[in-house]
């Protein structure tokens, strides 16, 4: 009778497991390895839950493998059958049988993934905890989110190979140290999945507020001012609370599923690349993303695409700018740490700042900022905004015991949800300021379509490899900086519609689909061979591509022809930008052999040397310029097998008469005008400001870039220019005194290899331009 009621329990248990649990296997390669005659399995839980014991029967059983309960081994068994004498046995019969292996594989099973919150009951409801629910707790638990159930298969232990691996040692040592190693694998998986144990919020702020250089500056800030210590303390406060999260497992969890719901309206598929790196190095480190900025959507695709992989969601430094009624309580639940847009001049502020930023990697929780500082309206990267990553570096170089990796990620779309924005602030209007209002009317969004979104990881940078307490920290941050720069750009995914953008934005006012099919498949397959390898290439029928960006309504189809309004070309322009670093050596070959008296090899190689500098500035391409020489040369055999360059007579280049070549020469042209604008400014006036410089460039490159088929402002962009500036002044060509800029050296030579490139046309426009 006991028998058959135990055998009806075990039938029910089964059947609810099976009815209220979808579980989603993370390395499902692992949870079945390949068994010799010679080898035992067993399986190792991280606790005592019957729910899980009956999950991992069933997954093996779905996949023709039966074990019994003796296989299934507990990490922590709650004082039964402790798991270090179940293994005393298995080594002692490891050791009395060497043609034996004993495997050991982890599985780690968790029902809603994400940290909880301390005196909340809410988490026995909704959310995997570091606390251990009762019986009631883990059924609801089952119930509510068995569907968000998350299976992480790890790789077996190998008792023959740790008996190898080790010193003679009694049988109790081993198994004892056997069983410390599984117990800190599973406190490991736990928190990187689910994050660390989270303290109370008044808890955190007052440990912030505590801090010896917090207080620090609050005495500063009282000497200097006359202020009371308890007036600033609480105006300290206020602050805190403004900056610190308030993180909620059951936001996150309830958000989670109406995103899932968002981006199947929003876009047609979302593709994320080289998340596999992740999973394994954030069992070991701290974990900083550092995100591009192209749209609102980045943090919240970011944050789902991380809960989707199983891994801990990020805190996320946001502008105060969203701090918004209904907007920005909840962004605070979901871990958003808001800062001011700028911190200059305010010395106790950036100590709060970074103080509660280092309780944060004390913690072990995961950060991501935005490198850039905010959203980039042009598609291009913008220049490194250095605050946030010196605290993060500074705060590493002082304590190296928790290691830290910065993750670099970039973002794209086929079509932006705030594309219209964007060109009219780059027309001249004014940005305006984020409202409930605005939010609510932004709601309409999810009547339309934009394609498909991409999510690339770029390569991980470990901080112990790239930091030196010797050196001076502007010089790490400098360094890193750049690096994180590059590798974003390095993890670009190609979009359909910055195929589409570069191949309609080169002076040609109206193309065939044959013709645009055409060039877009060319491109892709020239990208191909330059060993573009880090994220994704568009996949299908170009012609098809075309159709869906005329559903988009960012083209316009008329009698088989392709055309772009004015409006249209302004936004095509960002998407052309987000692979010209892709783009640009070869374009720059290509101008130059069309334009150069004599385009042999070593003169392009010359020419392009000169102009990289700023190129790898305003594009930050991976290579120095010593590695130059090699990449050319294979640039220009892509080139060659492309049938856009071809040999001869007189050992110079030719340009082909494929249409291709002389779109990709097009698209770079306007760079190099540009430059040559500024320097020609410079050459006319000798000495000018920085504003008036500026503003003379915009003026002229107004008038003149219609010539590269549409009117676009992304051309005469402020910050282009600026970046262009500050280069020639970083390389001592130009000297700032006080608001003045002057020349510093003989700029001759590069005017002159800048206007070689160009047609005599534009430059005489230009000296016209500078005469009146």
């Amino acid at each position: 009778m006991t028998s058959f009621l135990h055998k009806g329990l075990n039938f029910i248990g089964s059947l609810f497991i099976k009815l209220v649990t979808r579980p989603n296997i993370l390395n499902p390669q692992l949870l079945l390895p390949a068994l010799g005659p010679t080898q035992k399995i067993y399986y190792v839980l991280e606790s005592d839950r019957t729910s899980h014991k009956i999950l991992l029967k069933q997954l093996l059983t779905a996949q023709g493998r039966e074990i019994s309960d003796q296989q299934i081994l507990l990490a922590d068994s709650g004082g039964l059958s402790p798991l270090r004498e179940t293994l005393i046995n298995l080594v002692c019969t490891q050791e009395s049988n060497h043609e034996l292996n004993t495997l050991i594989v982890p599985v780690a099973i968790f029902h809603g993934r994400l940290p909880g919150r301390e005196n909340s009951w809410l988490n026995l409801l909704y959310a995997e905890t570091w606390h251990k629910a009762g019986p009631l707790g883990s059924a609801l638990q089952l119930l509510v989110n068995g569907r968000a159930t998350l299976v992480k298969v790890d790789p077996a232990l190998e008792l023959k190979q740790l008996l190898t691996s080790t010193e003679r040692e009694p049988t109790e040592a081993v198994a004892r140290k056997t069983a410390r190693v599984i117990r800190t694998h599973f406190l490991i998986t736990r928190q990187s999945i689910i994050g660390p144990d989270l303290s109370h919020r008044r808890t955190l702020i007052s440990l912030v507020l505590n801090d010896p250089e917090v207080q620090s500056a609050i005495e500063r800030q009282a000497l200097e001012t006359g202020e009371s210590r308890h007036r600033i303390e609480r105006h300290s406060l206020k602050a805190l609370d403004k900056i610190a999260a308030d993180f909620s497992p059951v936001t996150a969890r309830l958000l989670f599923p109406i995103f899932n719901w968002v981006w199947k309206r929003l876009y047609s598929k979302v593709n994320i690349q080289n998340s596999e790196s992740i999973q394994e190095i954030s069992k070991t480190h701290q974990l900083i993303y550092l995100p591009c900025h192209r749209s609102h959507m980045d943090y919240l695709l970011l944050s789902w695409a991380l809960y989707q992989q199983g891994l801990m969601l990020p805190h996320v430094a946001a502008g105060e700018n969203l701090n918004i009624p209904v907007i920005g309580p909840i962004l605070k639940r979901c871990g958003a740490v808001f800062m001011r847009r700028s911190f200059k001049g305010d010395h106790l502020y950036t100590c709060l700042y970074k103080s509660y930023l280092k309780q944060m990697s004390h913690r072990g929780h995961s950060l991501e900022y935005f490198i850039e500082g905010g959203r980039s309206r042009t598609g291009r990267l913008l220049p490194a905004k250095t605050g946030l990553l010196s605290m993060s570096i500074d705060t590493f170089r002082e304590d190296k015991h928790r290691p830290v990796a910065l993750v670099p990620v970039w973002l794209g779309y086929d079509r932006l949800v705030e594309s219209q924005s964007y060109q009219n602030e780059l027309s001249g209007s004014e940005k305006k300021n984020e409202s409930v209002t605005d939010f609510l009317s932004s709601l309409s969004i999810l009547r339309e379509s934009f394609g498909e979104a991409h999510l690339s990881f770029g390569e991980i940078l470990d901080l112990k490899n790239h930091t030196d307490s010797t050196r001076e920290l502007h010089t790490d941050v400098k360094n890193i900086a750049n690096q994180v720069m590059g590798s974003i750009n390095q993890a670009s995914s190609v979009t359909q519609s910055s195929i589409l953008a570069t191949a309609l934005l080169a002076g040609f006012k109206r193309q065939s689909v044959a013709e645009l099919s055409s060039k877009c498949s060319q491109l892709v397959t020239l990208l191909r061979d330059l060993n573009f390898q880090s994220g994704s290439l568009p996949e299908g029928k170009a012609s098809d591509w075309v159709e869906s960006a005329a559903k988009r309504h960012q083209l316009q189809l008329k009698q088989n022809q392709v055309c772009l309004s004015q409006s249209q070309a302004s936004e095509m322009c960002f998407y052309r930008n987000n692979i010209q670093h892709l783009l640009l050596l070869p374009g720059m070959y290509l101008l130059l052999v069309h334009r150069l008296e004599k385009p042999r090899a070593q003169n392009i190689n010359n020419a392009i040397r000169t102009l990289y500098p700023f190129f790898q500035s305003e594009l930050f391409l991976p290579w120095s310029a010593d590695e130059l020489t090699p990449v050319l040369k294979k640039t220009r055999e892509v080139l060659l097998d492309n049938n856009l360059l071809q040999p001869s007579e007189d050992d110079n280049w030719i340009l082909s008469s494929n249409p291709l070549a002389h779109t990709l020469l097009l698209s770079v042209e306007p760079l190099v005008l540009r430059y040559y604008i500024v320097l020609r400014v410079l050459s006319r006036y000798q000495e000018i400001s920085n504003e008036d410089l500026v503003l003379t460039t915009k003026s002229i490159a107004k008038s003149l870039h219609q010539e590269y088929g549409y009117s676009t402002p992304e051309y005469r962009d402020e910050k282009v220019l600026q970046n262009f500036i500050d280069q020639l002044e970083n390389q001592g060509l130009l000297n700032r005194a006080s608001t003045r800029l002057s020349v510093n050296a003989d700029t001759s030579g590069i005017l002159k290899k800048t206007e070689n490139v160009l047609r005599p046309h534009l430059t005489s426009l230009i000296d016209q331009k500078l005469v009146h």
